[in-house]
């Protein structure tokens, strides 16, 4: 195992009914006024808006509002609300959200203290913040797991750029998980977001990272967990001890406890190469990893097959004298299962035009040469779209 530092801030409260405790955790560290920060109609639908706001009136703290956070988040929403903030400060921000809303709520934050734009922090300027406002998240979607890391992703459209910026200032003070309010999630969000869940493991056990059996056991058992909890939630959304451990997979996949002892925190290229597909066509981001993460491990595992044949073994039972085609058993098991839950795998499935591959590639290139099993050039990204056709 390489040397590693793992340290995780964030208080978890978890379970049924828990989420009037967000206005007792503001007012324990004073707080007298909280941003509001939120994407739609959902959690007005779902009562978690009416939880939220009635247990802040009742401890006197006051919620300015900003609604409106899409998915694939934008800086233009960071930029009002940082706006707002500099015009109006608040002692807290308050994510009531999925990923998109905890991102963009992070980026605010840090960028209240920030006296330029704030796409300069996703340019670099970020990492090195020394002062941000405190969060205290409700979380209504599982997926990203921003609700307990220091990650904020968002896009610049005028930019075509979708980046990060880390920062121990934005893991949430507070986060607060209720599983049942997650019954009101469409199928396509419960598998998106589990394909998203299954990928943030998968980054890391693809990695080909030695000496770390434990943490990588730790991620297969994920991951196969994953594999029987979105087939069950396809089957009845209101399970809700389903999707209690779905939630709490959510946490434990991108919480930096399986990156301990590999040296890098994961690979990240599918992520990446998913990223442009977002940015550009909208495509929902854990349908993006469905096709593009297999396309790239088909591509990168003949220069190195055993971190693959290695979860074929683990996960599928796969057993083969040659190690590469038990890598490319796993592999297309993967997909099938992928395909199983109703998302797509290819770039054809997500309505991607041939004549686009050649913009995407070019436009994911701009970060290259990236990742760990293999170090792309932009002539592997064109390829790898290419195969994701």
């Amino acid at each position: 195992m390489k040397n590693f530092t793992w340290w995780n801030p964030t208080i978890v409260i978890f379970g049924k009914g828990t989420i009037p405790q967000i206005a007792s955790q503001l007012a324990a560290v004073g707080a007298k006024s909280a941003l509001l920060v939120y994407g739609g109609q959902a959690i007005f639908k779902n009562g978690v808006y009416t939880q939220v706001s009635e247990a802040l009136e009742k401890k006197g703290i006051a919620f300015p509002e900003l609604g409106g956070v899409r998915p694939n988040p934008t800086i233009d929403k960071v930029r009002e609300g940082v706006a707002r903030l500099k015009a109006s400060p608040a002692d807290a921000v308050v994510p009531i959200g999925g990923g998109s809303v905890f991102d963009t709520a992070k980026a605010i934050a840090a960028g209240a203290f920030y006296d330029k734009d704030p796409w300069e922090l996703f340019e670099g300027k970020g990492t090195n913040l020394e002062r941000a406002l405190p969060l205290f998240g409700v979380l209504t979607v599982s997926a990203t797991a921003s609700e307990v890391n220091n990650i904020s992703v968002v896009s610049n459209p005028e930019k075509e750029s979708k980046t990060s910026f880390t920062n121990p200032l934005i893991y949430p003070r507070v986060s607060i998980i209720d599983p049942s309010v997650q019954t009101s999630l469409t199928e396509a969000q419960t598998v998106n977001g589990g394909i998203d869940i299954m990928a943030h493991a998968l980054e890391r056990l693809f990695d080909g990272a030695e000496g770390v059996g434990l943490v990588d056991a730790q991620g297969y058992a994920l991951v196969k967990t994953m594999m029987e909890l979105i087939p069950q939630l396809r089957q009845n959304p209101e399970n809700y001890e389903a999707r209690a451990q779905y939630a709490w997979a959510a946490c434990q996949a991108h919480n930096g406890s399986l990156s301990c002892g590999r040296g890098e925190r994961g690979d990240f290229s599918s992520h990446k190469l998913g990223h442009t597909l977002s940015l550009l066509f909208g495509v929902a981001h854990g349908a993006s990893l469905a096709v593009m993460m297999p396309a790239w491990a088909r591509y990168v595992c003949q220069d190195n097959p055993t971190p693959f044949a290695r979860f074929a073994e683990a996960v599928f039972g796969v057993e083969d004298d040659d190690e590469e085609e038990m890598a490319i058993e796993g592999i297309e098991r993967l997909e099938d299962f992928f395909h199983s839950v109703g998302a797509p795998t290819s770039l054809r499935g997500l309505k991607v035009a041939e004549d686009d591959i050649e913009r995407a590639a070019k436009n994911a290139a701009a970060f290259s040469p990236f990742g760990v099993v293999k170090a792309l050039s932009a002539e592997d990204i064109l390829e790898i779209y290419k195969l994701a056709y």
